[in-house]
């Protein structure tokens, strides 16, 4: 998907992306038969009904699967999804986006999976939402410029309203701290929270662990040792550019100004 500019732009704009864990995945396989593979990937429509391509299988067979096992995700086919499935609003919604913590149904186990191993797998920081939820993330043109930027999580309910934001355990550099940001809300504007979330996602992307420890050791992460230098070359120009303050976001273009300043 990053390797195609074209597409990643579409689904910026036009898509919400869900990770599909062990769960997920096994809660599909009871409805339809099947289980997602590795590069494989489905498009839902909002009451979570897969939407169909007009694509064949290799062996012939009609499929709601698209990459490697179906057809192929090209900005051409997500036109066609876009023009079938118009957006009735541009609202956004926090609660969409905040990571779920529920018993799962192995012994033990959480539900989609714990936000810790999500945001260590995803190297993302985590934005802890704590108290009354601020004016700020009940904006939409707030949230589609930050909510990127960090794995959500709904922290204590009662309190001021403030954010958290931390780095997971998994990789980090010793001596840095878990916590690198303590955001109040109450008393900051919205233009203010901004910078605050920016200015934590700066900081974290200058020690971002290089990969997601150990993937690239385990058997599904092969295939990417003949560019691990070429990867690792990439993310240390990432923490240069976070060092120098010349990274952007994700869904940022230079210049841009935030919607909501």
């Amino acid at each position: 998907m990053l390797s195609k500019p074209d597409v990643y732009s579409r689904l910026a704009r036009h898509f919400i992306g869900l990770r599909f864990d062990w769960e997920q995945g096994n809660h599909y396989k009871d409805r339809f038969g099947f289980i997602l593979g590795t590069g494989d990937q489905m498009i839902l429509d909002p009451a979570g009904k897969p939407i169909s391509h007009t694509e064949k299988t290799k062996d012939g067979r009609s499929s709601v699967i698209y990459g490697r096992h179906g057809c192929d995700t090209t900005g051409a086919v997500l036109d066609k999804v876009i023009a079938a499935h118009t957006k009735g609003s541009d609202e956004l919604k926090l609660d969409w986006f905040l990571w779920p913590d529920k018993p799962a149904r192995r012994q033990g186990g959480r539900y989609p999976a714990p936000f810790n191993s999500m945001a260590g797998y995803a190297r993302l920081p985590l934005a802890f939402v704590h108290g009354d939820v601020p004016g700020a993330l009940r904006d939409s043109d707030f949230l589609r410029w930050h909510v990127r930027q960090f794995i959500w999580v709904r922290g204590e309910t009662n309190g001021p309203g403030r954010i958290i934001v931390k780095r997971v355990k998994d990789g980090l550099k010793p001596g840095l701290s878990t916590e690198i940001a303590a955001i109040d809300c109450d008393s900051l504007s919205k233009l203010e929270i901004g910078q605050a979330l920016d200015a934590a996602w700066m900081e974290y992307m200058k020690h971002r662990p290089l990969t997601a420890r150990g993937y690239l050791d385990n058997p599904h992460g092969k295939w990417m040792r003949s560019v691990k230098n070429q990867m690792i070359s990439e993310e240390q120009d990432l923490r240069s550019r976070a060092a120098a303050g010349t990274l952007l976001p994700p869904g940022r273009n230079p210049g841009e100004r935030a919607p909501y300043s």
